[in-house]
């Protein structure tokens, strides 16, 4: 086994048994709260995808691991940044800003109506003579 072997297989062992520190889950929450994707996150702290998801997995009673509840954290804590610029936006009287919280945060709207609009079909011919457009259409005078 080479020597660089034997030393990614030391950090993955240390990674799995201690996880990562709390500097570097510090950095997820920031960066998740600032929308990043995850293996962005991933690459800035310079794991590899299988160190990632072994971090990433939950434990054997289904909690969740320390990345991703540092993962969760950070989104809801963008998420809530987001909601509140909205909420403020709404009371100044943007009827968007009402209309984004009543749709993404709330789900107003999406099951009170009929589950598919109604199709409408206007089809405008060319200008007709009132000869032709009598024989189109009845016209009773």
């Amino acid at each position: 086994m080479s020597r660089n072997t034997q030393l990614t297989k030391g950090v993955v062992r240390d990674l799995a048994t201690n996880g990562l520190p709390a500097a570097s889950l510090d950095i997820v929450r920031g960066l998740a709260a600032e929308g990043c994707r995850e293996h962005a996150i991933r690459r800035t702290l310079g794991l590899s995808p299988s160190q990632w998801n072994a971090l990433k997995k939950d434990d054997a009673e289904g909690e969740l691991s320390p990345l991703a509840l540092a993962m969760e954290e950070g989104r809801a804590e963008g998420a809530g940044e987001v909601i509140a610029v909205m909420r403020a936006r709404m009371k100044e009287g943007d009827t968007r800003a009402a209309e984004w919280l009543g749709d993404k945060l709330y789900k107003i709207g999406r099951e009170d109506g009929p589950g598919e609009a109604p199709r409408v079909l206007i089809q405008i011919n060319a200008a007709l003579s009132p000869e032709e457009y009598a024989r189109v259409i009845h016209v009773q005078d």
